[in-house]
């Protein structure tokens, strides 16, 4: 029987196959928003069941930092570069979307015969959902042209990443745990600088354009 954490972070993968339908950035930055609440639910969800307090802290801070804080400055971010709209993607939202489902799907054939953790007997939703973020980010990643984009499949696969460790092992250590968000609030803030750069040296911020740079 499936349990609410499953129902969460199957909902969470769900959210991130739909988000790569659009090209949207607003769209894009706030369904990531969401697929990243869905996971917070999950984590707080999982500190209730296994009394783990540590975890409310962790999920306080996912929906904080990563589901509020992250949009937020990606999406400021793009309002000062005027850029809305991922125009160059590499394959149709559509045929990329549907190749997330596919990918969805090819991750409960991978986990399938996963052992199921100790505390969960269902433990391979979470195993499952944790590859299909990790699919999907790469799917953002290979596909969109624009620096913002790259950023967003990075957090899809991050995410991706503590689902795993979540459904599997309970997550990390709370200092673990806050060491990872601090880094990543950092690296996201480096890359916006980034773009912000790359914006006034080439007046673009398409990734693509830039492997035929010469000196």
């Amino acid at each position: 029987m499936m349990s609410s954490v499953d129902l969460s972070v199957l909902s969470a993968a769900v959210l991130a196959c739909l988000m790569v339908g659009t090209l949207h950035l607003r769209l894009n930055l706030w369904m990531y928003g969401a697929t990243t609440m869905c996971i917070a639910l999950a984590t707080a969800l999982t500190a209730q069941t296994h009394a783990e307090i540590n975890l409310i802290c962790v999920a306080l801070l996912i929906a904080v930092l990563k589901a509020a804080g992250i949009p937020l400055f990606l999406l400021w971010t793009s309002e000062k570069l005027n850029v809305h709209r991922d125009v160059g993607a590499m394959i149709p939202p559509p045929l990329a979307m549907h190749l997330s489902i596919g990918l969805l799907a090819l991750s409960f054939i991978l986990t399938r015969g996963l052992p199921a953790p100790e505390m969960a007997a269902t433990g391979w939703y979470g195993a499952a959902a944790g590859i299909s973020l990790l699919f999907t980010g790469l799917v953002v990643m290979l596909t969109r042209r624009l620096a913002i984009g790259q950023i967003l499949g990075f957090l899809v696969i991050e995410n991706g990443i503590y689902v795993f460790a979540l459904t599997q092992t309970l997550g990390m250590p709370l200092l673990v745990e806050m060491g990872v968000l601090l880094d990543m609030l950092v690296g996201v803030m480096f890359s916006g600088l980034l773009v912000f750069r790359i914006q006034k040296s080439f007046e673009h911020i398409d990734v693509a354009q830039l492997t035929s740079l010469k000196e």
